[in-house]
């Protein structure tokens, strides 16, 4: 399987795609960027702690970018994946916490909450690292639109520059090298914030009731809590990656 579930998107029904994060050596002991625009996130990247260090899991996200990167027909391989029943639509409304409206989204997303479709959240680690690759994505979102395709992502421009169907939603996630790029107050940015309560008095809503509502709250100021990682929460001493960020470019 391609597409996995951790406890909490399982509860969401998110199915996940996962690469390594940030730069990595490949078994023939070259160096490959999978995050080409992480900026001071790389520092505090939770895909780079933890469990995501067990041996196991690194051989799956490396197995995962081998693929993409490598064989011309992953789009097919992934596709074959989607075609399985547990992707289906359920047939029942969704009920996503956190989520009072829904008269901003589309109709096709609207439809998609009607009939109770799946999610697949493309990385939890990791970027679109090529046009070609995120081509790849747009072609699967095209041929599933019963699915709904997201993602955070720092290629800012890469997206500016690409038309997605409607089932491919995103957020520019800040902490970048192309944060400058992103205007807050007309495009959908994402910023991690030490606490929720950091997140309210910035005038940001919270994704903490689900990890879908980074693309389908009305607002397009979404706050992330910081995880529980003290080494990393010390080093961030209070601020949000996107403030982290800004005082790496001004030094």
């Amino acid at each position: 399987m391609y597409l996995t579930q951790n406890k909490e998107m399982k509860a969401d029904r998110v199915w996940n795609f996962t690469l390594p994060a940030w730069v990595i050596e490949l078994p023939d002991g070259s160096h490959f960027n999978v995050c080409r625009n992480a900026g001071v996130c790389a520092k505090f990247c939770y895909a780079r702690n933890g469990t995501y260090l067990f041996p196991k899991v690194k051989g799956k996200h490396l197995s995962n970018l081998t693929l993409v990167r490598d064989d011309p027909n992953w789009v097919d391989e992934i596709a074959a994946e989607l075609e399985h029943k547990r992707f289906k639509p359920s047939g029942e409304p969704r009920v996503v916490p956190g989520l009072a409206v829904t008269s901003h989204l589309s109709q096709s997303v609207r439809g998609w909450l009607q009939v109770g479709g799946q999610a697949v959240r493309i990385h939890d680690s990791g970027d679109f690292f090529s046009e070609e690759y995120l081509g790849g994505w747009i072609t699967l979102a095209d041929r599933f639109p019963q699915i709904l395709f997201y993602a955070y992502t720092k290629e800012v421009e890469l997206f500016e520059s690409s038309v997605l169907p409607d089932n491919f939603l995103y957020v520019y996630s800040l902490g970048g090298r192309q944060d400058n790029l992103v205007d807050k107050e007309t495009m959908r940015h994402a910023d991690v914030f030490p606490e929720i309560e950091d997140i309210v008095e910035a005038g940001y809503d919270s994704q903490h009731e689900s990890d879908l509502l980074c693309v389908l709250l009305p607002s397009l100021k979404i706050g992330v809590p910081q995880n529980n990682i003290k080494h990393f929460k010390k080093r961030l001493a209070g601020r949000t990656f996107s403030q982290a960020e800004s005082e790496s470019k001004r030094h």
